[in-house]
């Protein structure tokens, strides 16, 4: 097997598993708290619809570009939809072979202080990860690129990913016309110990609108394995969160505890989300 375009940044510790069935073609949907404009969710299926209001504030939408994201009680009224890039025919929609994606969300949704949304966008190989490597993996640049630019077009309000990409062109221009376009890409560092970041590259192209997220232990300490900024280095942006003994959910349900900067980028995500002054644009949920 090639090696992987993409990978996780973070490793998981267990303590204790088509597209979404919501038919939405042609439909422009305005994402909002409390029936502001159109609220959609999965519900059987179908897409329910909330009465217009004038004065209910607008709804940040993400997208999780990763593994795939469970709908585990948790969060199965933060999901909207989830795109398969990794796979034709797409495989069933909230229904991930890893557990990565949803550790992500889980983590995401916990420290959001207000309602966010989720857009899952799901780029793991079919053919999984070598055996050296933890997954998800992806050796194709190609559907992480298309990834990017679908939640694009979309129009989502930021794009998380917390992944070690390769630095193709391919990627780099789609986090740069994303970035361009004013919406926030949140990215790992990278766990290799190194003294600069990973995905630096992806992080030049889009400043000011990208950032890179170091993991701090629960002294507020930089985690041993974290990618270290550059002093002094100007044209990106870095940040540090939480990301050692992270607790969350696995997509079976199962209690986990997280490390990583793959872990770390979800509450730095969360926290421009809900500080985000900026209204999302409309989401046009296609199937």
């Amino acid at each position: 097997m090639a090696s992987p375009a993409v990978s996780p940044a973070g490793s998981i510790t267990t303590c204790g598993k088509s597209r979404v069935g919501v038919e939405l073609r042609f439909l422009s949907v305005f994402l909002a708290l409390a029936g502001a404009c159109v609220l959609v969710q999965a519900q059987n299926g179908a897409a329910v619809a909330a009465p217009e209001t004038q004065s209910s504030p607008k709804v940040p939408v993400v997208a999780i570009i990763d593994s795939g994201v469970a709908r585990t009680p948790e969060l199965r009224n933060v999901l909207l939809e989830e795109y398969d890039f990794g796979a034709s025919p797409a495989r069933p929609a909230f229904r991930p072979r890893y557990d990565h994606g949803t550790m992500v969300a889980t983590i995401m949704e916990r420290e959001a202080k207000e309602p966010i949304y989720i857009i899952s966008f799901r780029i793991d190989d079919l053919e999984g990860c070598p055996k050296e490597v933890n997954p998800p993996c992806q050796h194709d640049v190609r559907p992480i690129a298309a990834a990017i630019r679908k939640a694009t077009e979309l129009g989502v309000t930021a794009i998380n990913i917390s992944l070690n990409l390769k630095e193709d062109p391919l990627i780099v221009d789609a986090i740069r016309d994303a970035s361009a376009r004013g919406i926030r890409v949140i990215m790992a560092a990278g766990n290799d110990g190194l003294d600069h970041p990973g995905n630096l590259r992806m992080a030049k192209a889009g400043y000011p609108n990208t950032i890179l997220v170091g993991a701090l232990d629960a002294d507020g300490q930089p985690w041993k394995g974290t990618n270290r900024p550059q002093p002094d280095t100007p044209g990106y942006r870095y940040v540090w969160q939480w990301g050692v003994d992270v607790p969350t959910i696995m997509a079976d349900g199962t209690r986990a505890i997280a490390t990583g900067t793959s872990f770390a980028a979800p509450i730095e995500t969360a926290k421009l989300l809900t500080q985000s002054q900026q209204p999302p644009a409309t989401i046009a949920l296609s199937s």
